[in-house]
């Protein structure tokens, strides 16, 4: 397997595990997730990552038309995408994953289609040194609002811990 990269045979191996862990409940497979992490190459971290939307619509255009009477055209939303020191991610069946010492982040590969996100993340955490799993976290949308411009961040709640075995 090389360091960055994942073979088929992994990369099966891996959408399995993440079928299972993302799967309903309030406890995980540890032994699944001790796979994962070993399975799934490190990213180097940095201090600061960030990754954001922008979207907005065109005045569009409206006017008259003889016979119809006052039409009105609306442009279709735009949407500008920038990231800053993103570390690098797998796209394994319908999940992005990005692995950061101690840290899994697992996303649908939809995430973005949707408006309303949460639910559609989750972090595995793990200690960095016994590669041992602590806990699942499960993404959270909310908004700020100051004058007439609106923020959406996601946030991560607690959701699952490792069974006991």
């Amino acid at each position: 397997m090389n360091e960055y990269t994942l073979d088929l045979k992994y990369r099966l191996e891996a959408h399995a595990i993440l079928d299972r862990l993302v799967a309903d409940g309030l406890t995980f497979p540890v032994g699944d997730a001790r796979r994962l992490i070993e399975l799934i190459p490190i990213a180097p971290s940095s201090r600061i990552s960030f990754k954001g939307v922008f979207t907005g619509r065109s005045p569009g255009a409206k006017g008259h038309a003889a016979g119809i009477g006052d039409v009105r055209f609306d442009d279709e939303a735009k949407q500008k995408t920038f990231t800053l020191n993103m570390p690098a991610s797998h796209r394994i069946g319908s999940f992005v994953v990005t692995h950061t010492p101690g840290h899994l982040d697992i996303e649908s590969m939809w995430v973005e289609t949707r408006a309303d996100h949460t639910g559609q993340s989750c972090c595995l955490i793990y200690d960095i040194d016994t590669k041992e799993p602590k806990e699942m976290r499960i993404s959270v949308q909310k908004s700020l609002t100051m004058l007439f411009i609106t923020f959406n961040y996601v946030t991560f709640i607690p959701w699952k811990m490792p069974e006991l075995t």
